[in-house]
């Protein structure tokens, strides 16, 4: 106890005296003191920080010199929602002591002043972004960079949060073309730009445009809102603000025209449909219930250096994963794209562009193929829960307290669905578990599959959609081809063996059949045989 009262006194010299027992942990240590100043949602306020850390496999201590960072930042609070939890995310920009902005590489990532702390408060494993950006960049696109971390807020303990890249245009972050107000004709007026998707609470200011087309559902007569992220929009010139704008709409133009497929002039002279797969891909797979509608990014660079609008970075992924009680958040199979068929009189609805672009073989192609690629390498089943294996570990001795200075466990939040794990392994297997069985329905529902045919060499002219799947009695198709046609299925159960088959004769582009499915809860195995392919699909009765 002598030591103890001897430690706290040490530390009241700097005016630092914790109320919970916390002096050192596996994890860098980040202590901000505001000197009696208030952090507020905007603008920043100056505050002194440290960043402690010995490295992995050390234990670092609160008496330990600083070694990562010793200066100031300016800091304010972010997130939209979130801002109303106890436990606050931050965002902050690091500076000299004249007050200016100072880059510094943080952990061994590129050099930069803007930074954020992730509270990560009703997402109670601790791991869902963390997870969300490493699969992002698994795939080959940029995502912030990651670091746990545990926080001190003027002596008191604050948690484990997440340190983050704030997503911006940078090198070593997003390496767009760098703009300035002078870029007003020719090719610099074309970029780079960053734009978002957005609520306009919580960004610290912002302005924007709302799209000429409705969103897949449009209550009220809702039009997508676009927001300037780069430049910002209190310096994007008039001339910057016009040009975007117009090269948006007459993007979306194309690609609700009738001949968006074409080759040459359609959506793909505008869009990159690579980034949009790989976008449309890592929210399907995380069923990101916020993907789509909001946090979501997209960036143009020159057109002298190819630029089209990219969808990305990937974003705001703590409220995936299972980790929402509404509009079928919760369950793992169904599409996050269609968001607006189980929440239409939402005020955020899902754009039209990601439905559109499914509508093109080529799209559909290189969605499949790109989604081949990750489950056959990075996102296997078993790597993926090997790293949530390895993130766990990492976190055992320090979410302890954690969960003492904020102890939700077992407690619903906002928007848990329940029952609430009361524990937080309890937490980490149940994102282990949504997960693999989020990739079991993507593997036999991810448009695309073909039999017979390999993928990316021939695309498929007829497109087989099972909606709801999982059902109940009768499986539910909805079939697009190019034309009138015969078909035939075929139900198999899971052992292989044939339990009907029935022709069909298409009248038209869109056409729904029922197939009743005799027999017990469990997979099944679809076939669908047109004039020039095999469709296979699994089909999961409840």
């Amino acid at each position: 106890m002598k030591n103890l009262i001897g430690l706290c006194g040490y530390l009241l010299l700097h005016t630092i005296c914790y109320a919970q027992s916390f002096y050192s942990t596996n994890l860098p240590i980040v202590v901000i003191e505001t000197e009696g100043r208030t952090i507020v949602d905007e603008p920043k306020t100056t505050v002194k920080m440290k960043i402690i850390y010995n490295g992995p496999d050390k234990i670092t201590s609160l008496t330990d010199a600083p070694n990562i960072y010793d200066g100031f930042a300016g800091i304010e609070f972010r997130g939209s929602s979130s801002q109303l939890f106890p436990k606050k995310s931050y965002g902050f920009e690091l500076r000299d002591a004249q007050g200016e902005n100072k880059e510094v590489s943080l952990f061994g990532m590129p050099k930069n002043e803007d930074w954020i702390l992730f509270a990560s408060y009703n997402e109670k494993s601790l791991i869902h972004n963390v997870l969300a950006m490493k699969m992002a960049t698994d795939m080959g696109i940029y995502a912030s960079r990651t670091q746990y971390v545990e926080v001190v807020v003027n002596g008191r303990y604050e948690g484990i949060y997440v340190l983050m890249e704030k997503i911006k245009r940078s090198n070593g972050r997003l390496g767009i073309t760098k703009m300035s107000t002078s870029d007003n004709v020719g090719d610099a007026l074309t970029g780079g730009y960053i734009f978002k998707i957005d609520k306009t609470t919580g960004t610290g200011g912002s302005a924007g445009w709302y799209s000429k087309i409705s969103p897949l559902k449009a209550p009220l007569g809702q039009r997508t809102l676009y927001l300037y992220e780069y430049p910002k929009f209190d310096e994007i010139t008039s001339q910057q603000r016009f040009y975007l704008q117009n090269y948006v709409d007459m993007a979306e133009a194309t690609l609700n025209g009738s001949t968006f497929r074409d080759s040459v002039n359609g959506y793909q002279r505008y869009f990159d449909p690579l980034s949009f797969a790989q976008m449309f891909i890592i929210n399907e797979t995380t069923k990101n219930v916020d993907g789509y509608r909001i946090s979501t990014f997209f960036h143009k660079e020159r057109d002298s250096k190819k630029g089209r609008i990219k969808a990305g970075p990937a974003w705001d992924y703590d409220l995936a994963f299972a980790n929402a009680d509404y509009c079928q958040g919760q369950e793992y199979y169904g599409w996050a794209y269609l968001f607006g068929d189980a929440c239409p009189t939402d005020l955020w609805q899902v754009p039209f562009q990601w439905k559109r672009m499914l509508e093109d073989p080529s799209f559909v192609t290189a969605v499949y193929n790109e989604y081949r690629r990750m489950r056959a390498g990075p996102w296997k089943t078993e790597r993926l829960n090997a790293y949530i294996d390895s993130l766990s570990a990492v976190l055992q001795q320090s979410q302890a307290r954690n969960f003492q200075r904020w102890p939700v466990l077992g407690v619903p939040l906002w928007p848990n669905p329940r029952p609430v794990p009361g524990t937080w392994m309890g937490e980490v297997n149940e994102l282990k578990n949504w997960l693999t069985n989020r990739l079991a329905w993507l593997d036999a529902s991810m448009p695309g599959t073909l039999t017979g045919i390999e993928p990316g060499t021939v695309p498929a002219e007829t497109m087989v959609e099972i909606a709801p799947n999982p059902f109940s009695e009768k499986a539910r198709l909805v079939l697009k081809t190019p034309g009138p046609m015969e078909i035939r299925t075929e139900v198999f159960d899971i052992n292989g063996r044939l339990l009907d088959t029935k022709l069909h004769f298409l009248e038209h582009s869109e056409t729904e059949i029922f197939l009743p499915v005799t027999g017990p809860t469990g997979t099944y195995i679809l076939r669908v045989h047109t004039p020039k392919e095999v469709i296979q699909k699994k089909m999961l009765k409840r």
